[in-house]
């Protein structure tokens, strides 16, 4: 996986913790007996897991070598670190325990990376076995729905930081159906960091995975703008989903 090896030093300047963000998946757990189980799937340099894991139990996984790395040298310091697997999110099921984990997330819409819908909904599947009863799945994606991917390429909205700026782009390739996706990285000096091209993605839609869900056997589902649960509406950037089991 090609996915910003070059500029990881930034990645925590495009995807901060959002607002309520933690407020919401605190609350969340609290719903469990604690601690709860927290699994992050694709978890990145893992941001929320050394405030959730004072309470909580987390296991976090990611198919980028580089972001296991940097977690690993976070959690050292932890007192009750979290459990940290290179793994790719096809490999759940095989290595780790079915109806143990209370949360699963797979955020920052890497979703997207899984490459094809048949992907997707076998991590959907295979995240409700590793579920316990009640427990939730809960995806962070990009609202896709409001793109016209009737068009070959289409622009996504950039991410901007003090320090660099994101530009993303999926390009579709018409005789086969599939979309690439290509990022490059502007800094505030100007440096042009080009580092994702012909990434294969899915670019998923809210009703996708509704028709997922409900395929797979997921009790509800939910959509919300923002981590403050506020109702989805179709102008939204990006969509919080919740699937319960």
């Amino acid at each position: 996986m090609i996915y910003i090896k070059k500029w990881t030093d930034y990645y925590e300047d495009f995807f901060p913790i959002e607002p309520n963000q933690l407020e919401f998946f605190s609350t969340m757990g609290d719903e469990f007996t604690a601690p709860a189980k927290f699994l992050g799937v694709e978890c990145g340099p893992a941001l929320l897991s050394e405030t959730l894991q004072e309470k909580h139990d987390l296991t976090l996984t990611d198919s980028f070598a580089e972001f296991v790395n940097i977690v690993n040298t976070r959690q050292s310091n932890q007192e009750n670190p979290a459990h940290v697997f290179n793994l790719n999110p096809a490999d759940l099921a095989r290595y780790l325990g079915k109806n143990f984990f209370n949360v699963i997330t797979c955020l920052c819409y890497r979703i997207i990376f899984m490459k094809d819908r048949t992907l997707i909904k076998k991590f959907l599947f295979d995240s409700k076995m590793l579920l316990s009863d009640g427990g939730y799945l809960v995806l962070d994606i990009l609202n896709f729905s409001k793109y016209d991917f009737s068009e070959t390429k289409v622009e996504l909205p950039p991410k901007k930081s003090d320090r660099a700026t994101l530009y993303s782009s999926v390009i579709k390739n018409s005789d086969s159906l599939q979309y690439k996706l290509f990022q490059h990285v502007v800094t505030a000096s100007g440096k042009v960091i080009d580092e994702v091209k012909d990434e294969l993605v899915c670019p998923i839609s809210m009703e996708s995975i509704r028709s997922y869900a409900k395929e797979v056997g997921y009790s509800s589902v939910e959509f919300f703008n923002d981590y403050k649960r506020t109702p989805y509406t179709t102008d939204s950037d990006k969509i919080i989903c919740v699937l319960k089991k």
